[in-house]
């Protein structure tokens, strides 16, 4: 008999957990324990039951997407953590894995390829599949990034070395609403809805060093 893979589906939009939680239910070797739609009842759920695979929207509300991975991998260490994103290149899975997670989907996927990505998880192997689209960008990235302030700046590349909001306030010594507050404004002027994607947005367009390397932003605008 095939063992049964337990699943934790965490979706602010409660229709859409619903109905993808159906339709995994009705997958023999899977059961749906239960549904969250916050971050802290995400992580309290994961604690209480233990799944095999948590599946978590990217866009959870109200905390960042690192926080919650950390958070949820302290409650359930043999749970493993796979990503629905609506924003999946290449650049955006590795900021999602970085953080924590175990797999990371697109969103633009059948409920079928998320099964067959939880049971590869289950089984010990890595889930990822991008999507094909790609960030929204500003016409011109140059002039994009000189609306950052240097502060800006030095939380971005901290952001990409891994760093949540409040080891930026401590590295920074500013408070931690201070450094949210900072980090809002930060999304509106890159366009983006998470610190994952502008992480991504930063790698991608060469605005942070990577592996000791000047930013070529930088370079480019000497």
């Amino acid at each position: 008999m095939t063992d049964v893979v337990t699943l934790l589906l965490a979706d602010h939009h409660v229709l859409v957990a619903e109905g993808l939680g159906m339709l995994l239910d009705s997958e023999d070797d899977l059961d749906v324990v239960d549904l969250a739609h916050h971050s802290d009842q995400a992580v309290q759920l994961t604690e209480a039951h233990q799944p095999t695979v948590l599946v978590l929207d990217a866009q959870l509300p109200p905390g960042d997407l690192a926080e919650t991975l950390t958070a949820a991998r302290a409650a359930a260490p043999a749970t493993k953590l796979l990503v629905l994103s609506g924003v999946a290149h290449p650049e955006m899975i590795a900021a999602v894995l970085a953080a924590g997670a175990d797999g990371c989907l697109a969103k633009d996927q059948s409920s079928r390829q998320v099964a067959t990505a939880i049971r590869d998880l289950a089984a010990g192997e890595q889930a990822v599949v991008a999507a094909e689209a790609k960030l929204g960008l500003h016409p011109s990235v140059d002039l994009l990034v000189r609306t950052l302030t240097p502060r800006e700046r030095e939380f971005l590349a901290l952001l990409a070395t891994g760093c949540s909001n409040r080891r930026i306030a401590e590295a920074t010594q500013l408070s931690y609403l201070t450094i949210r507050s900072h980090m809002q404004n930060l999304l509106l002027k890159l366009g983006v809805h998470s610190q994952l994607e502008a992480v991504a947005f930063a790698v991608e367009h060469g605005i942070v060093a990577v592996d000791g390397a000047p930013p070529a932003w930088e370079a480019r605008s000497a």
